[in-house]
């Protein structure tokens, strides 16, 4: 039977997982800190124009290079300022890391193997929960496995014949060696612009596979090729923070996660550091779900008559370099390895097709495991919101008090301090949050003009039985929701004056 046109193939594997990614970006309000952080710079950076410093609640946001903010303020204006636009640059980037993995077990002469590692990395239990958030990783892995595929391509442009060791060092010329050299100059200057030097990695494994001086000479002429690209964002923000985006951003985003466990994310001793180093690797199996059991059941057929080649050593020294360098930080979160996935994935669907299993039955788990995830997530999701179980109860709180608050309202945070707060409020505020101590709230409330004040329910029931005056007649309002960010229930209250 003849197969579908590659071009068809590879346009069901991108909208297939994009599609099914939909319901969950779609229906869940933003979480944890992170989300509602890296919205909330978008839309600032959407409001003032500025796209060269990002900034949160008006002051610097230094941690992340300004990729992600381009891309989400891109679809803030064509969708919105919300959730799901906030989302949308990670479901097209997730979409199109199985895309490259679907192109590059093609180029290797087995769609089906292609097809298999496609959609193993996109619906695996960690990029379903990972690489559908309004963050920069989804972006990350991408170009690092676009440098990783274009650097295999470089090297070894003409596709080997099925089950045929790759040749070595067969390196690409002509027109075909401008045109992968450019995609890879984008690849590690946008890398790096999307999260930081961690991007050049996949580097890395090309200076150690290529094989000769000449191939390793040309990379690093394209990594410095993509240094210049990247000067041209790099200089002006250098000039315009004098220098402190640099300092700072590398400062927390490299260094100290490096040595420190920032926001409570890494050991506190030497111990538990040492006790943490083999973290990743436990937690692969779990992350890796559905097709990570397969790697057991079917070790013997898969691993027995085992011949590595190049291409298994490049596949497994990106992923080993990822799992390395992140499992030596002091700082650990479980998706930090995510970017070793798609090596993985493709290492896995060549070993199950290599040794003569059939390719089906990991797409069929990874299609079922989809569907799953996006059931869940439209059917679940509506049904949690109804029954008030929401992640994000200042959006509770904000919806119940549109009338009463308008873009002149002043606001203000007490001991709830969430980035949350401050996208949600922002929707019908133009102003910023500010904090003030609890002893300031009634006053801050009785100054001129309209004013709202967010704190927990606990502490405006103390505040407001502790003062012997008669409250004005604010508007109060009450939501109960999940705090992410700390793993507990919370009681907010907004209380508003109009005047």
């Amino acid at each position: 039977m003849k197969s579908a046109p590659f071009w068809r193939e590879a346009l069901l594997v991108f909208f297939g997982v994009l599609l099914l990614s939909l319901p969950q970006a779609a229906l869940l309000p933003l979480l944890d800190r992170d989300e509602p952080r890296f919205a909330e710079a978008s839309r600032e950076m959407f409001q003032s124009g500025n796209y060269i410093v990002p900034t949160f609640n008006h002051a610097p946001r230094y941690a992340k290079p300004p990729l992600i903010y381009w891309c989400q303020t891109f679809c803030f204006g064509i969708f919105g300022e919300n959730a799901f636009a906030a989302r949308l640059p990670s479901l097209l980037a997730t979409a199109g890391t199985a895309l490259l993995l679907f192109m590059w077990g093609d180029r290797l002469g087995n769609r089906p193997m292609g097809l298999a590692a496609a959609l193993s990395y996109a619906f695996c239990l960690q990029a379903v929960q990972q690489g559908r958030v309004a963050t920069a990783d989804a972006a990350l892995i991408f170009f690092m496995t676009l440098t990783a595929y274009t650097g295999w391509k470089l090297l070894h442009h003409e596709p080997p014949p099925k089950e045929k060791p790759m040749p070595r060092s067969v390196f690409c010329t002509g027109s075909t060696l401008r045109a992968w050299t450019f995609r890879m100059v984008v690849a590690l200057a946008a890398g790096f612009l999307a999260k930081g030097p961690e991007a050049w990695l996949p580097l890395v494994a090309l200076l150690i596979c290529a094989g000769t001086w000449r191939a390793r000479v040309f990379f690093f002429g394209w990594f410095l090729a993509s240094l210049v690209l990247m000067c041209l964002w790099a200089i002006p923000a250098y000039i315009a923070t004098h220098g402190d985006y640099w300092r700072v951003g590398l400062s927390e985003g490299v260094g100290e996660r490096m040595v420190v466990g920032l926001q409570g994310h890494g050991a506190s001793s030497l111990g538990w550091y040492l006790l943490g180093v083999p973290l990743y690797l436990l937690l692969f199996w779990l992350s890796a779900l559905p097709w990570s059991p397969l790697l057991v059941t079917h070790r013997k057929k898969l691993f027995t008559s085992w011949k590595q080649d190049l291409l298994d050593a490049y596949l497994l020294l990106n992923a080993g370099l990822i799992f390395i360098v992140f499992s030596l930080m002091v700082t650990k979160l479980p998706h930090y390895t995510l970017p070793a996935f798609p090596f993985l994935a493709l290492f896995f669907a060549r070993r199950w097709v290599q040794a003569g299993l059939p390719p089906r039955l990991p797409v069929r788990l990874a299609v079922g495991a989809g569907i799953g995830f996006a059931i869940v997530a439209a059917v679940g999701i509506p049904l949690a919101l109804a029954a008030e179980v929401t992640p994000s109860p200042v959006g509770v709180l904000v919806r119940e008090a549109k009338g009463e608050l308008t873009p002149a309202t002043e606001f203000a945070l007490v001991d709830f301090q969430e980035p949350n707060t401050i996208w949600e409020m922002r929707r019908v505020v133009n102003g910023y949050g500010q904090v003030i101590p609890e002893e300031n709230v009634l006053s801050y409330l009785g100054q001129p003009g309209a004013r709202a004040v967010i704190l927990s329910t606990a502490l405006w029931q103390q505040i407001s039985t502790k003062t012997s005056k008669t409250l004005p007649s604010w508007k109060i309002y009450e939501a109960r929701g999940f705090n992410a960010a700390k793993l507990k229930w919370t009681d907010l209250t907004l209380v508003v004056n109009t005047q």
